[in-house]
């Protein structure tokens, strides 16, 4: 198969799909807490992700936007098989660890520059109108991807080892590498990027000048704290639910969004984006906070229904940015609020790992997820300000 004859949106979408095969990914700390025998070390994996990541977002960035999007996505594409070869291994914490700092790289690189890549494609077109659209149907099929492939793996681990589930994963890793290879870089017009530091101050005025990117950026690094709550979410159902029950209830919170992912774009076209983000995070914070509160059977149900709002508010959130961002900053911008972000989640997972040994995995979600008001509190001035304006 040629895939040069096919255009960046269509592969995008195939890579996705291959990508986000991970019969793994919900069941994670649990295969790293049977190795580690400690939530705290088991959290650390994650932590190291996230310095690993942060570490690499911002050269990623700038790579990016001066030298191109399509051989970013190849060496974070290269970097994610690796990273799933290793906990395949997963002789103990160190090829975890060897893993975990691929898996940083991995993020590193797409942070930031595949959503570039998805809207200067279609700028090239002259359809970068269509953003919010196709950004939403490319993250429903990533989702859908992710609710087949959790939803295999609940029936694996019903009789084989959470080992095989990372065995399982290499196989589509490997086809998305090669799909990369067919991506190409948008021919969009960009002013010359001269040194890593004139562009890095460039992309910090926007930051001081820029009231919305400055407070949804501010939002979207506090929203790093809530990726614990997503990595630590298995071991709470765990306590009310078998394995592969666990697993199959959070394989709905996939199909889910994958549904509310598709239909983000007519949200967005009907009511606006920053409408749409506001309600979507008072729905999820207000559902979550009761789940978490009374700790019951009842409880992962309840998070996967709040798990509908996921699609419509990162697609809310991307669509604000995108159209604030200049071609030269796009990537930079994002890597930025995830350097800040990833160093925030780093500590953060290893206080809700030390908090989960000592008070119990239910109370040191309580508290992360009392942390996330204040994101609502941000997206409700934001709000108010573009209705009074």
């Amino acid at each position: 198969m040629k895939l040069k004859k096919y255009s960046n949106v269509k592969l995008l979408f195939l890579f996705y799909i291959c990508y986000n095969f991970r019969p793994y990914s919900v069941l994670a700390v649990i295969y790293f807490y049977q190795i580690t025998q400690s939530y705290t070390l088991a959290l650390s994996i994650f932590s190291v992700i996230q310095v690993s990541q942060g570490l690499f977002e911002i050269p990623f960035g700038y790579y990016s936007d001066k030298y191109g999007r399509s051989n970013c996505l190849r060496i974070g594409a290269l970097a994610s098989l690796l990273s799933v070869v290793l906990y395949a291994i997963g002789q103990g914490y160190w090829f975890l660890i060897a893993g975990a700092i691929f898996e940083g790289i991995n993020y590193a690189s797409f942070s930031g520059n595949n959503d570039a890549l998805l809207f200067e494609t279609l700028q090239e077109s002259k359809r970068e109108n269509e953003y919010h659209n196709e950004f939403g149907k490319m993250n429903s099929w990533l989702e859908l991807s992710g609710f087949v492939g959790i939803f295999v793996g609940s029936l694996m681990v019903i009789r084989l080892p959470l080992s095989l589930l990372f065995s399982l994963s290499i196989l589509p890793r490997l086809m998305a590498t090669m799909i990369s290879f067919g991506l190409t870089d948008p021919k969009v017009k960009k002013e010359s990027i001269e040194s890593v530091v004139h562009h890095f101050r460039n992309s910090w005025l926007m930051y001081k000048n820029n009231l919305k990117v400055r407070w949804l950026s501010i939002a979207d690094i506090i929203g790093y704290i809530g990726g614990v709550t997503w990595n630590f979410q298995s071991v709470f159902y765990n306590l009310f639910l078998p394995t592969w029950a666990t697993s199959m209830v959070m394989s709905v919170n996939f199909f889910t969004s994958f549904v509310s992912f598709r239909l983000s774009g007519k949200l967005i076209r009907k009511y606006e984006a920053m409408k749409v983000l506001f309600y979507s995070e008072v729905y999820c914070r207000v559902l979550s906070l009761i789940a978490f509160v009374f700790p019951t059977i009842v409880s992962p149900f309840i998070v996967a229904t709040a798990s509908v709002s996921y699609g419509p508010s990162v697609v809310a959130k991307s669509t604000i940015l995108q159209n604030e961002f200049t071609n030269e900053q796009r990537a930079t911008m994002t890597s930025i609020n995830s350097f800040v972000g990833n160093i925030i989640y780093s500590v953060s997972a290893i206080l809700v790992g030390m908090a989960a040994d000592r008070f119990g995995v239910a109370r040191s979600l309580l508290v992360v997820h009392l942390l996330l008001v204040s994101i609502s509190v941000i997206y409700y001035k934001l709000f108010r300000t573009e209705v009074n304006f």
